[in-house]
């Protein structure tokens, strides 16, 4: 994402190797879970207009801390609106595209239940590992590395889904309210930059 501070509105994707000591097994294993028709959707997700449209657009509000101050209920809230919006859009020119974007909202919906379950007490790694390749598709190798960052990051990998649910709440509010077009919600609310949502909603509608 372009620094906060700097004139450059630069980008940068970095493709990480495997650990080292990675068998070529378990290469192949995690390739497995990956597939060509949710590149797009992972385009819109990351790039436009997802997380690096939200940061250009944060860059042009005049109060600095809304430049850093960063929620990931709001960041990833909006990478995965980002994805359903441009289904409604009609961006997706293949029925595989839009399996795609189903696919992974249902995969977010699974970290919601083991991200909960874990911190809770009412599943154990082992158990949230096998949720995850029942209910993903995902392979052992994929599922066991979900559910470590899940242990190591709490409520994050909740907050995808329960972002999305929220700015699309707020969305059919303001539209409800006549505050505006589609256009003027996305650059108002994205240009608000990355509040507590409902800090965001209120810097939206007042």
């Amino acid at each position: 994402s372009p620094p906060a501070f700097k004139p450059s509105l630069t980008g940068h994707f970095f493709v990480p190797f495997p650990p080292e000591g990675t068998s070529d097994d378990d290469v192949q294993k995690r390739l497995q879970t990956n597939s060509y028709t949710i590149i797009p959707t992972i385009a819109v997700h990351e790039a436009y207009p997802g997380h690096h449209w939200h940061l250009i657009t944060v860059q042009a509000n005049p109060r600095p801390v809304r430049k850093v101050l960063s929620t990931s209920y709001f960041t990833e809230g909006w990478g995965l609106y980002s994805e359903l919006l441009m289904m409604e859009e009609g961006f997706y020119d293949d029925p595989r595209h839009e399996l795609g974007v189903a696919d992974a909202r249902i995969f977010r919906a699974a970290r919601i239940v083991v991200d909960t379950s874990l911190h809770i007490g009412e599943m154990t790694v082992e158990e949230a590992v096998r949720f995850m390749m029942e209910n993903t598709g995902f392979t052992e190798p994929t599922a066991r590395a979900e559910v470590g960052r899940y242990c190591s990051w709490p409520t994050q990998a909740s907050s995808y889904l329960t972002g999305s649910l929220e700015i699309e709440r707020i969305r059919r509010r303001y539209f409800a309210e006549r505050r505006g077009d589609v256009r003027s919600f996305h650059d108002r609310l994205a240009g608000s930059g990355a509040l507590p949502i409902g800090l965001a909603e209120r810097a939206l509608m007042g």
